[in-house]
């Protein structure tokens, strides 16, 4: 009986620049810069721990096309040192690494196989002299590839598995650009025992018949990807099948929502938050948290809420700078009293309205532009960046209006 064991992960981002979050403590902000590096490696310590037969990665390994000579020595190190424990390496590139960017090119060793071409193409996996798998993928030539590349799957060999390499967009998700979209049912309908796919940044398991799964990244880079980070083990048999997420990220991100509703005085609040950011700490892997805090506001909260609320954020932060296993807290925003039913004709919600249909970004940002720093190193707004940007807008906004 023939066994296979893989990783599949995707999504590494290396040198991914954490924007808008260099204002945190030189020590803090050096370990989130090398996150994306650390939980790669704990990727690759996973493959040699659990003596896979190879790793897939589908799709933007780095961050930007003009990836970084350290991020690529990073990845080459890593690679040789799967290839002393006789590991394999397929790898396909996505809109972020596309092949059309400018970088230094480095060789990498020989067990690492690259899908070149633009189209799907098929590299062998063997088991000694025994053709175990074929493996079957793209890179991106430039940043957006819109055509469906479905029909392009197509099996060439007689192994006895194969296994797809995707990096691309399921029909009808929203807040991701279309690239390289399908329907599930045509992946399916191609017949392969699984389809790796990146791209998306949120775990998923869309098909167990054959798998078809998105790992999601391996590190979260901002409030919005929060919660575990990582990649999945597969182990696939003529007659058994299993797959199994293990969380890789070095840093974790997420969101707490603490009712303070039964508080009575500051100190219970502050009591209450310090035992949540206590049960994070006891996870042993940094985060990066938003406070919410939900409920009924308590009276002695309801008058000095911004006020409050900086100086408390002042006191967590310096209880966290000098933590190897910290919990530093990015805001905290008082969601107290949410259950409010605005009127039909409000203007929040007239408001709320517009922000929801707004999509000049391209008009808003031509005087920006235009600007030589910009035009050197700025990059096109995604679909989820316009989303995040909405979000912010919002809660900006309705926290502004509860102080009026």
């Amino acid at each position: 009986m023939t066994k296979l064991t893989f990783i599949h992960a995707a999504d590494l981002h290396l040198d991914s620049p954490f924007a808008g979050m260099s204002t945190i403590p030189n020590s803090i902000f050096k370990r989130l810069k090398e996150s994306t590096f650390q939980s790669a490696k704990n990727i690759f310590d996973l493959a040699v721990a659990r003596a896979v037969d190879f790793v897939l990665l589908s799709g933007d390994l780095f961050d930007e096309s003009n990836r970084s000579l350290k991020a690529q020595l990073f990845l080459r190190n890593q690679f040789v040192r799967l290839q002393t424990h006789g590991i394999e390496v397929f790898i396909i590139y996505g809109n972020h690494d596309h092949l059309g960017g400018e970088w230094t090119p480095i060789e990498w060793p020989e067990n690492v196989h690259v899908f070149s071409s633009s189209t799907p193409s098929e590299i062998s996996y063997y088991r000694g002299k025994q053709l175990v798998a074929s493996i079957y993928g793209f890179s991106y030539k430039e940043r957006a590839v819109y055509e469906n590349m479905t029909s392009h799957y197509v099996k060439t060999t007689d192994a006895a598995y194969h296994i797809a390499m995707l990096h691309g967009t399921l029909a009808g998700q929203e807040g991701h650009d279309a690239y390289a979209p399908f329907q599930l049912q045509q992946l399916i309908a191609r017949d392969f025992d699984y389809w790796a796919l990146g791209h998306i940044h949120k775990r998923a398991l869309l098909h167990e018949d054959p798998f078809i799964i998105y790992p999601g990244n391996v590190q979260g880079r901002h409030i919005k990807e929060t919660g575990e980070k990582g990649c999945y083990l597969i182990h696939l048999s003529e007659d058994s099948q299993a797959a199994d997420f293990i969380s890789c990220a070095d840093i974790i991100f997420e969101k707490l929502a603490i009712d303070i509703t039964e508080t009575v005085h500051m100190t219970d609040l502050v009591t209450l938050v310090e035992g949540k950011i206590n049960e994070l700490k006891e996870e042993g892997v940094p985060h990066f948290v938003r406070i919410e805090l939900t409920g009924d506001a308590p009276s002695y909260f309801e008058h000095t809420q911004l006020e409050v609320l900086e100086e408390l954020l002042t006191v967590f932060h310096e209880q966290e700078e000098d933590e190897d296993v910290f919990v530093w807290v990015m805001s905290i925003d008082c969601r107290t009293n949410e259950d409010v039913i605005y009127p039909e004709d409000s203007f929040l919600k007239e408001l709320t309205a517009e922000i929801a249909q707004f999509e000049s970004y391209e008009e808003l940002l031509l005087p920006i532009k235009r600007h030589p720093i910009y035009r050197k190193s700025g990059k096109a707004l995604t679909k989820e960046d316009e989303l995040d940007i909405k979000e912010e807008a919002q809660r900006l906004l309705t926290e502004q209006l509860k102080q009026l």
